[in-house]
């Protein structure tokens, strides 16, 4: 799979073709003839990011836009919002070719061939046709592999931590497991949720401790040992209060009123928990009260104007918005405790009632322990409570701890089935052939099984991060090689930038290994930096930019 050809044009007031390059196997290369080592913002990196966002890139605003210093070049946003400027961007598989049009005004639409898209229908479909699935892997978790062009400053340019910092160890795993074929795509996904099943439930389980103040399950178990004691030692007091001959003649009656006694105990037990929980929740809520943190809240609204244009809302509707929010969540608590203080209140009033009215019933205590029996019944009524509230939270531990026992269980099953390890080395056997003949260091990748999926070690010695780039580069080109030996139909074509770095040498052995396994290198550079070295024919120069001659010839 090959990528054929890139265009950009205007559509508005009529058609007219700005540049059509086409490309072709092996170097691409976008020269920038400006006279300076840093070049002159002519549009090579432009180019490059051109190829990205018809691959679903996001960020069009960075055609326009240095992410260094937030800059726009305004002239060009102008030109292209004016003239409704697309880029059309054709690859090819199985002798199939795709178009992929995507507007890069505001609001602009993407296109594949021909019909319209959303953007998350555009990734799914890209998904299919460039790597026969859906997802996950998502297709701009997989895509950034071969396109590495840093669009904002949020990208990461690793070699192999190659996506946003947010992307955590489970789902670069995924993605290496599909790339590399180290497990069916239906495992792996499963293996991905399972996963994020797992740390949802340990963050949960973490959480109910934190909520109720308990450093584990066994300071749980002790609390409650200690509760049951005592509650023990309080029905234990309120028996020996208990006239047993009077009990004898009223047992009928008296066993009728312990029972609505014990339902209305139960209720109230039920609602002091809800109200100790209703209380910390509103004091957690009610915590600095109506102070929002306006830095982070600053900080969030403008990633989000970066992201979406034409936000309609100012910031300081954002900050009234969110103390109404804050406020609404505590007025609901406040009446839901409110709620539950009546019902208290009436069940109280309720138990009490019957107690007054029975009094000859429970002439089984005696009169002058009346006062005792109270004291001590509503004792035992507050230890009942706490040990509601105790039961409650390890009832939620147990069921908590069954399903992360089961999940952790299926995820060692996942593990001890999965077989498919000999592909890592069916790579490194390209990988290392290719970091020796240019490094002259047989580097190799190998898998992990906890924290990030792989990691890159060196067979002979220690390498510098100085390679750090050619190291890349010969990895993405060794990846190439890998496709070829198992016959995978995914994207034989990388795209870079920044290659300045890279000494004559490496970019020498870099292009040999290229010229022999068919990758099509993508990549714009400084003319300066290119002129002279006799392993590029001037053929591979697909175009040449300059202060006269800019992309968008503006």
């Amino acid at each position: 799979m090959y990528l054929n050809s890139l265009k950009i044009a205007e559509s508005s007031p009529s058609d007219r073709v700005i540049r059509d390059v086409n490309l072709k196997n092996g170097l691409n290369i976008i020269v920038d003839e400006s006279n300076n080592d840093r070049g002159n913002n002519v549009g090579k990196t432009t180019f490059l990011k051109l190829i990205d966002i018809c691959l679903g890139a996001r960020d069009k605003k960075y055609i326009w836009t240095d992410y260094d210093t937030n800059s726009e070049t305004r002239n060009l946003k102008k030109y292209i919002h004016e003239n409704k400027v697309y880029s059309e961007l054709t690859i090819e598989k199985n002798n199939i070719t795709y178009s992929l049009k995507v507007e890069l005004f505001n609001k602009g639409r993407r296109y594949i061939n021909g019909e319209g898209f959303s953007r998350d229908d555009y990734y799914e479909e890209l998904n299919k046709i460039l790597f026969n699935i859906e997802s996950p892997p998502t297709f701009r978790q997989l895509i950034n592999k071969f396109v590495r062009i840093k669009q904002n400053d949020n990208s990461n340019n690793a070699t192999l931590k190659y996506l946003h910092s947010n992307t955590n160890n489970d789902q670069y795993r995924n993605i290496y497991e599909f790339l590399f074929k180290l497990d069916d795509i239906e495992n792996s996904t499963y293996r991905l949720e399972l996963n994020e099943d797992i740390n949802q439930l340990t963050n949960s389980i973490n959480k109910l401790f934190d909520l109720h103040q308990f450093n584990n399950i066994e300071d749980l178990k002790e609390r409650i040992k200690i509760a049951e004691k005592r509650a023990q030692e309080l029905q234990s007091s309120i028996d020996v209060l208990i006239d047993k001959e009077k009990f004898k003649h009223s047992l009928e009656e008296v066993t009728k009123i312990k029972h609505e006694l014990n339902i209305i105990s139960d209720s109230l037990n039920d609602a002091y928990f809800r109200k100790t929980k209703t209380e910390r929740i509103l004091d957690k809520e009610s915590d600095n009260n109506l102070e929002i943190n306006e830095d982070i809240l600053y900080n969030f609204y403008n990633e989000v104007t970066k992201k979406i244009d034409n936000i309609s809302k100012e910031f300081e509707e954002l900050i009234d918005f969110n103390k109404k929010i804050k406020r609404n969540k505590i007025e609901y608590y406040q009446n839901r405790l409110s709620d539950i203080q009546k019902d208290i209140d009436e069940m109280e009033y309720r138990r009490e009632l019957i107690i007054n009215q029975n009094k000859d019933a429970i002439t089984l205590i005696n009169e002058e322990n009346f006062s005792e029996y109270e004291k001590k019944y509503n004792s035992l009524l507050a230890e009942n409570q706490l040990l509601g509230e105790l039961y409650k939270v390890i009832n939620i531990y147990n069921e908590k701890i069954e399903q992360l026992t089961k999940k952790e269980k299926e995820l060692l099953e996942l593990e001890n089935n999965q077989t498919k390890t000999d592909n890592i080395t069916t790579f490194n056997n390209f990988f290392s052939k290719y970091t020796e003949l240019a490094l002259g260091q047989r580097l190799y990748i190998y898998p992990n099984n906890s924290g990030f999926p792989v990691g890159i070690s060196n067979f002979d010695d220690g390498f510098g991060s100085g390679y750090k780039k050619t190291i890349t580069l010969l990895l993405d080109i060794a990846y190439v090689s890998f496709l070829n030996k198992l016959d995978l139909d995914y994207p034989r074509f990388i795209v870079h930038d920044e290659l300045e770095t890279i000494d004559e040498f490496n970019f020498d052995k870099v292009v040999e290994t290229i010229n022999q396994n068919g990758t099509q290198f993508i990549f714009g550079i400084l003319n300066e930096k290119i002129e002279g070295y006799s392993f590029i024919d001037e053929n591979d120069i697909i175009l040449r930019l300059s202060s006269d001659n800019k992309l968008f010839r503006v």
